[in-house]
């Protein structure tokens, strides 16, 4: 019984990272760019940057990603003619 919960549990956290990706890269990397505003003297001008960069990069991932998941999937469907 354990052994299937582990199981589930790490499945289940295996497919939520995605929206830990989009939260997570935005604010880390506008963090950095917070850093580096304050080192220059500038506006949140690196803030903005960063965090539209960190999430457009997530956004690519997941999608690329969910894609190859649906291609895998499609392959291995029972309809499609081999």
């Amino acid at each position: 019984m354990t052994e299937t919960r582990s199981n589930d549990f790490s499945r289940y956290m295996r497919r939520s990272t995605g929206s830990y990706e989009l939260v997570l890269s935005p604010v880390l990397l506008a963090l950095i760019g917070f850093g580096i505003d304050r080192l220059l003297g500038t506006g949140p001008v690196f803030v903005t940057i960063f965090a539209i960069v960190g999430f457009a990069g997530a956004s690519v991932k997941l999608y690329f990603g969910y894609k190859a998941e649906m291609e895998l999937h499609e392959s291995e469907a029972p309809w499609k003619t081999r």
